[in-house]
């Protein structure tokens, strides 16, 4: 029996799990600090405005990373057989194309600053030129924290997530008690930003040792993996920032600031069973590619991603007030106790869904993208449709999540048939 325990708890979902869990959660948890300490300094407005800044910020970045499968499923394969040189060139491949497309980005974002602005209610320019920059910075170091994904340096990517979010958070609460309000919050990002980039460059500097031999990559191999899994990657990021930007558009600052507190706590969830998923998809990779049983892995990521979930879930049923107090601390926001638990069980079973892409994308069933950006672009037009009340918008996102995850597992048995 001690023998089996051991076992199981060398298994590399488990241990690399374990570092990126825990790691995770003490950067999630300078994460929430830092949300924490801009909900209590900020007014409900500002931080309204905040929120949707992250939120603006979250869909190019999280776009954007929707390479990280590709170059995951491609560097795995050179890692396993320890070909460096084709790394270093899969590197200036993959590098050339983010810095050219976030360079882009973000002269068509300023050229658009104006209109962004209207549209979120914001005439700070300097808080949206902030996030222009921002979203620069992540697409040319995606490729950074996807080699070491890619690697399983699992314990070097806690150490730099570690050091990120502490960073934001101390900047954060400096910059802010200096008066510099949403900015400040902005400009800590970007900074803390720039030190994870560089940092993640320790252990990826063997790659420029050697010779850069590029790979022979198909154009027709690579855009038939890589433009599904990106439209995959981006519906699923629209479900969890599309709320909060369209509460942001019609609603008034004091409404929205009430929503973001909401998605707050409705996303610790998320923060926690994350990692799981991102432990997962590089070793169903390796796995995959090496033609090795990946079912019991994916089952093993499935219960560890429902037993946190569930678990909050029902702590949020119970005391929404209680936790609605601890995290948030002001009053105003217990208007929204009693939403508490619906969007914990929306949130549940978008975690779900997340990792069920995950896996289908690992395993090269990229078909996928069609029923998660249909569902994404529906809520979309749903929610334009009926937004008159926070319930309305929460149910729309619960119902359209729901229906994906069963979707998903009736396609489970199709697609791990051998």
């Amino acid at each position: 029996m001690r023998s089996r325990i051991q076992h199981l708890l060398k298994h590399p979902l488990i241990y690399g799990s374990s570092i990126v869990v825990t790691g995770g959660i003490l950067a999630n948890f300078f994460n929430f600090l830092f949300n924490l300490f801009m909900s209590r300094s900020l007014s409900v407005t500002d931080y309204g405005t905040l929120a949707s800044i992250i939120s603006l910020i979250t869909f190019p970045t999280l776009l954007v990373a929707a390479v990280n499968p590709v170059i995951i499923r491609f560097a795995g394969n050179y890692f396993v057989k320890d070909e460096a040189s084709l790394l270093k060139g899969l590197y200036y491949l993959f590098f050339r194309f983010l810095f050219v497309s976030g360079t882009l980005v973000g002269i068509f974002s300023l050229l658009f600053l104006h209109q962004i602005g209207q549209f979120f209610h914001i005439t700070n320019n300097t808080i949206l030129i902030f996030a222009d920059l921002y979203i620069w910075l992540s697409f040319v170091s995606i490729i950074n924290a996807s080699f070491l994904q890619a690697k399983l340096a699992f314990g070097f990517q806690v150490i730099a997530g570690l050091i990120t979010a502490l960073m934001k958070l101390l900047l954060g609460v400096i910059f802010v008690i200096l008066g510099y309000s949403v900015a400040g919050a902005t400009g800590a990002l970007i900074v803390s930003g720039i030190v994870g980039y560089g940092i993640s460059f320790i252990p990826l500097r063997f790659l420029f040792s050697h010779k850069a031999k590029y790979p022979n990559i198909k154009s027709k191999e690579f855009f038939r993996y890589g433009i599904p899994t990106a439209l995959t990657l981006l519906g699923l990021t629209s479900f969890i920032s599309t709320d909060i930007i369209l509460v942001k558009h019609f609603f008034d600052s004091t409404q929205a600031g009430l929503y973001a507190g909401l998605s707050l706590i409705g996303r610790i969830i998320f923060f926690i069973s994350a990692p799981i998923g991102t432990v997962m998809f590089p070793i169903i990779v390796q796995k995959h590619s090496k033609g090795d049983n990946f079912l019991n892995t994916f089952k093993l990521a499935v219960g560890m991603v429902l037993a946190p979930s569930i678990l909050l879930t029902l702590f949020y049923f119970f005391f929404p007030r209680f936790t609605i107090l601890f995290f948030l601390k002001r009053p105003d926001y217990l208007s929204i106790a009693p939403l508490l638990s619906v969007f914990a069980l929306y949130i549940s079973f978008y975690c779900v869904l997340y990792l069920f892409a995950n896996f289908y994308l690992s395993i090269k069933k990229t078909k996928i993208y069609l029923p998660v950006l249909a569902g994404a672009m529906l809520q979309i037009v749903l929610i334009s449709m009926y937004h008159q009340t926070f319930i309305q918008i929460i149910m729309i996102s619960f119902v359209l999540v729901l229906l994906l995850v069963i979707g998903f597992l009736l396609y489970y048995p199709y697609a791990t048939k051998k």
